[in-house]
């Protein structure tokens, strides 16, 4: 219950019992008078106000302008930008590729050492690089990604060695956004499968693969998009073809 009550009945019988030709307006004094009426036009305490400094004020403050909204919008990616630095600094920092992490504004830069392409397999993932967004540079490969919505632009040195070792090693070499296959051993999928290359393909020279010398054939961007990555295989021996010889 309100404890104002008791004292609210009390000036209320004692304006009744006071002599006037209007009882209401000797109430509503009675009470405005024992401060038991709220005044909407004043304040019992100071309202305080954040600034955009980090201190409190008292003052009504002005509206940013613009100009101000788009600063501290500004402010808030830097800021964004450096937590997310420390978090793949924590994810990937003790990764053997790992070379370092920098903040460049609203961006993040990150370098690796790569010293084998299916590594760049897994970071060009890790990051939601694209092959399309990649730059070739002397001794490195640049692509441009992101992490929790902050882009990061991601420098591969040695890659282009890499690929380079790739191509040579190959017996049957296929290059297939940026990564090097080799069509002469198998290629298992993230799934287990393996896949064999039996010397078809498209109309457009993309390789057509097939599991253990099935008739039924894939082709090889078909197969990385949808359950890659492929990884060579060595123990495994090629199947003969449905023609009854060993494929091609």
């Amino acid at each position: 219950m309100n404890k104002n009550l008791p004292h609210a009945v009390r000036v209320i019988r004692a304006a009744l019992a006071s002599t006037g030709s209007d009882p209401a307006a000797a109430i509503a004094h009675a009470l405005n008078d024992s401060r038991l009426l709220v005044d909407p036009e004043k304040s019992f305490g100071a309202v305080l106000r954040r600034t955009p400094a980090g201190s409190w004020t008292s003052e009504q403050q002005p509206q940013p302008t613009e100009l101000e909204q788009q600063a501290l919008a500004w402010d808030k990616s830097c800021e964004r930008a450096r937590q997310v630095a420390v978090g793949i600094k924590a994810q990937i920092g003790q990764h053997p590729e790992f070379q370092n992490v920098q903040v460049d504004k609203d961006r993040i830069l990150v370098a690796l050492h790569i010293t084998d392409q299916a590594q760049w397999v897994q970071w060009r993932a890790w990051f939601g690089i694209t092959h399309d967004k990649e730059q070739p540079l002397p001794y490195a490969v640049a692509g441009d990604g992101y992490r929790d919505g902050i882009r990061v632009s991601v420098v591969a040195y040695d890659l282009p060695q890499a690929q380079a070792r790739a191509v040579q090693s190959a017996k049957r070499p296929f290059q297939l956004d940026g990564i090097v296959y080799d069509l002469a051993v198998p290629l298992r999928d993230a799934q287990g499968d393996v896949w064999f290359f039996q010397g078809q393909r498209s109309d457009d020279g993309m390789p057509m693969l097939s599991i253990d010398g099935r008739p039924e054939r894939c082709s090889l961007a078909n197969i990385v998009t949808h359950v890659g990555p492929l990884t060579p295989v060595t123990d495994v021996a090629t199947p003969v073809s449905a023609q009854g010889g060993e494929g091609a």
